[in-house]
């Protein structure tokens, strides 16, 4: 049978053992009620940003169609333009259609003066309207 100093020993030894489960017990508890909350807080935030998100994807869509019906109203209106354009006279068909098809292949001043009948004020506006276009 054991003494009674052993049977004291392990009973202070196991008060011993309990008081310290019941430490980390206590300790668990507090971390657990922690996790808890901080997974409370970010289920919240994902909440939020979910939200957020799904208000994007609307204002998005919203600005896509109204983007396409603006798209839509400008060939319209581009159709009505064109089609409310007069066609534009030939060059040929213009007194001076000759002269500037000239000037488009190159001719001068003189060659103007000479093959269309110009003056060298009227060749060399023509050449400065209807030129090449080099800087």
């Amino acid at each position: 049978m054991l003494s009674p100093l052993w049977i004291t020993i392990i009973i202070t030894a196991i008060t011993a053992i309990i008081g310290v489960l019941a430490i980390a017990l206590g300790l668990l508890s507090s971390k657990y009620r922690k996790l808890k909350r901080d997974y409370e807080d970010l289920a919240e935030i994902t909440h939020g940003l979910n939200n957020d998100f799904r208000n994007l994807y609307t204002s998005a869509q919203a600005t896509d169609e109204r983007i396409t019906a603006i798209n839509e109203h400008i060939s319209l209106i581009i159709e009505k333009i064109s089609s409310n354009i007069p066609q534009t006279e030939q060059p040929s068909n213009h007194p001076y259609g000759q002269a500037i098809q000239k000037v488009r292949s190159g001719a001068s001043v003189s060659e103007l003066m000479q093959t269309a009948g110009l003056s060298q004020d009227e060749a060399a506006l023509l050449i400065r309207l209807h030129g090449s276009k080099v800087p």
